[in-house]
């Protein structure tokens, strides 16, 4: 009976050491290609977006998907979520690496370096700022209520879709495309006479 007792404990330890060591690795890797939403009433996906480096992002809003992001072929990008944003990170340099991510809600998309985004569908948000600097680009539609953009630097944007309110922050640099977008009122912050996107 004591042998028994003695032998159901080491298992007991045993298969808690396992569980721990799967924790573990979980924890300390974040690049997991599925990320497990608990049901979106239960815990709040991610709103804000991250951007930087040589990396080419695919944006996709679906409120179904069980996936964080899908990495097309290459393991040079870092993915990781926290409680209220999604990062992506690619090398300074060298080849560009392309990155689908998915989305619920979504409020913030903030890119930088040489970093280039997309959006597969239409955005719908209530308010959406988008936020450019060094030599990032941007394609991006969707439906909002108010659109921020912030300009910085030889950025490029491309706006598609529609607001009720577009406010605009930029420099003589940057380039915005608003051919195909739709706003009912434009505000434009006026920084000084000289900085203004070059709108085609």
């Amino acid at each position: 009976m004591k042998q028994r007792a003695t032998s159901l404990f080491a298992i007991g330890i045993l298969a808690l050491a396992i569980s721990t060591s799967v924790n573990a690795k979980d924890a300390t890797n974040p690049i997991a290609s599925s990320y497990k939403y608990k049901k979106i009433e239960e815990q709040q996906a991610p709103k804000k977006l991250i951007v930087t480096g040589n990396v080419e992002v695919t944006l996709v809003q679906d409120y179904e998907s069980r996936k964080l992001y899908a990495n097309e072929g290459t393991s040079k990008t870092k993915v990781y979520s926290t409680d209220d944003a999604i990062y992506v990170s690619g090398k300074k340099s060298g080849e560009t690496t392309k990155v689908t991510v998915y989305v619920a809600n979504i409020y913030r998309i903030d890119v930088s370096g040489n970093a280039v985004v997309n959006t597969k569908n239409t955005l719908n948000a209530q308010h959406l700022q988008i936020i450019l600097q060094d030599d990032a680009k941007a394609d991006i539609t969707s439906k909002t209520e108010s659109l921020y953009t912030k300009l910085s630097n030889e950025t490029a944007l491309k706006l598609n879709g529609a607001t009720q309110l577009h406010a605009i922050s930029t420099n003589e640099l940057a380039t915005l495309n608003t051919k195909n977008f739709r706003a009912a009122k434009t505000e434009v912050e006026k920084r000084n006479s000289a900085e203004y996107a070059k709108v085609k």
